[in-house]
């Protein structure tokens, strides 16, 4: 059954990221969904949210060189 996780999760001792896309067995699947950590994929889904999200934050901090702080040598 396809999923997508809602949230981080751990699956099969590796950890995937909201937006990743299993296809588990359905007591698996119907299960992580009850618990509100996944949903159930259609052929109709949109594409995963994560890949559509910025892979960094770009703020004013990113923009602006940092200055060293003097030692008080």
């Amino acid at each position: 059954m396809p999923i997508e996780l809602l949230r981080p999760h751990t699956h099969a001792g590796r950890r995937l990221p909201a937006g990743a896309r299993l296809d588990l067995p359905e007591a698996s699947a119907r299960w992580l969904i009850a618990q509100g950590a996944a949903r159930l994929v259609t052929p109709d889904s949109p594409a995963p949210a994560a890949s559509l999200k910025p892979s960094r934050r770009d703020g004013p901090a990113a923009a602006a060189p940092s200055t060293p702080t003097p030692t008080g040598d």
